[in-house]
């Protein structure tokens, strides 16, 4: 996804990440900022070989893991999240909808709205976003022109796929992330790894603190965003 402007945000992520989920009124206030460049890495948490079907074990792991994000961030999961969880041949396998997004910004379609509607219609919907069918009516409920997107999906190669997900953890790994969500703030090439689990509860201090980050005239100043100092939870 290669931009040009010269204040980026780099968000390293994945859409069936719980965390990621949690970090969404953050991403949402991000958008926000006028001048800000947005730039979404796909980390592909449950590609293969770590795509599975859930199990009552897994099961048991998500919510207990989710009750924590909720804690944290206030992003409640919907009750259709939890009825998807307690069906049957679940699977997640993140390479589908990491394929779709790929798509969508092959087409010039405004990928940031496309990666929102698949993030809720997973955690709030309960929908199957590791269907092609889904994230087929995911992106026409977006707008997309449907001939084109369809085209652009079926031109992506698992190859391509797998080359995304690889740049985007050899991304995390040069950073320094420890896990998805991972943001830095890139400011006329240099980059700065962003500690968020701060901010949380506090998307309008997310913000303004990156506001002030921006207008620091090419510096990256002191101020409430510093490295990361703990492990991320990498699980959905």
């Amino acid at each position: 996804m290669n931009l040009n402007l010269q204040t980026t945000l780099h968000l390293i992520a994945d859409p069936l990440c719980g965390w990621c989920f949690g970090a969404e009124p953050l991403l949402r206030s991000s958008e926000a900022l006028p001048g800000l460049n947005i730039q979404l890495h796909l980390g592909g948490l449950f590609s293969s070989p770590n795509n599975q079907t859930i199990n009552q074990e897994m099961r048991r792991f998500i919510s207990t893991h989710h009750e924590r994000i909720s804690q944290l961030s206030g992003q409640i999961p919907g009750k259709k999240f939890f009825d998807l969880l307690n069906s049957e041949a679940v699977v997640l396998d993140s390479s589908p909808p990491i394929r779709a997004i790929l798509a969508a910004e092959k087409i010039n379609a405004d990928v940031l709205p496309y990666y929102h509607a698949i993030v809720d219609a997973h955690f709030m919907d309960g929908r199957r976003i590791a269907e092609e069918h889904t994230l087929r009516e995911i992106a026409a409920e977006s707008g997309m022109e449907m001939t084109s997107f369809q085209q652009s999906f079926d031109s992506l190669s698992a190859a391509q796929v797998d080359q995304h997900i690889r740049e985007s953890r050899d991304l995390m790994q040069t950073v320094g992330g420890r896990g998805f969500p991972t943001f830095v703030l890139e400011l006329d090439g240099q980059r700065q790894l962003l500690n968020h689990q701060s901010f949380y509860h506090d998307p309008l201090g997310w913000q303004e603190t990156l506001r002030t980050l921006m207008n620091a005239n090419n510096t990256l100043a002191p101020c409430t965003l510093t490295l990361f100092t703990t492990m991320q939870t990498t699980q959905s």
